[in-house]
């Protein structure tokens, strides 16, 4: 989990005991860090797949010197 959405959760917490703020705004934090944990994981999975698409993408050397030629 990257430190920001640590650091978030940290001072979600911090509000929550210095009762600053309301029960609603409370639970659309806690949906909105849900949230940007599910789109950090994809983000993440895509960037693998990404990656791995590249590696897969490249020509062999036999194939190049052929296509050079």
């Amino acid at each position: 989990m990257p430190e920001k959405l640590i650091e978030y959760k940290e001072r979600l917490a911090v509000l929550q005991e210095q009762g600053g703020i309301s029960a609603e705004a409370q639970v659309l934090l806690e949906e909105m860090l849900l949230d940007l944990a599910e789109k950090n994981r994809s983000n993440k999975a895509m960037r693998q797949v990404i990656l791995k698409a590249g590696k897969a993408s490249t020509m062999s050397t036999r194939l190049r010197e052929a296509l050079y030629e």
